[in-house]
């Protein structure tokens, strides 16, 4: 992994490929909510990449299953859900439950669960 701007945007070694990297991308936005930033731009939210990482170590349990990667979709699952929360508090609304804040349908203005557009 090689950091290309810190907290946004990555490099991650790819297998079997050419080129033998990724690009990762997180969104970065500006203002007083964003206090350190320098610049935007359009990226995924890490609540969204690890939702990612869960459908996969789902697939992954369904090739090989084993107590291990079944722990940690539920681990991944808690850390979306400690995401999903603090952004419920910061935005004063209720926090989603664990499988909602897992599974549930995204803000297509914040990208958080349990939003109705009115957060920003």
């Amino acid at each position: 992994m090689k950091v290309l701007d810190a907290g946004h945007y990555y490099e991650l070694a790819a297998l079997d490929g050419d080129s033998g990297i990724q690009r990762l991308q997180f969104v970065k936005r500006e203002g007083a909510k964003f206090p350190g930033n320098v610049g935007h731009c359009a990226g995924a939210t890490s609540q969204e990449v690890l939702r990612v990482l869960i459908d996969r170590a789902f697939y992954v349990n369904n090739q090989i299953p084993c107590w291990q990667t079944r722990l940690s979709i539920y681990l991944m699952g808690a850390v979306v859900w400690l995401y999903e929360h603090r952004a419920a508090k910061r935005h004063k609304r209720e926090a989603p439950g664990f499988y909602a804040a897992t599974l549930g349908e995204i803000c297509a203005t914040c990208g958080h669960v349990g939003c109705v557009g009115g957060c920003r």
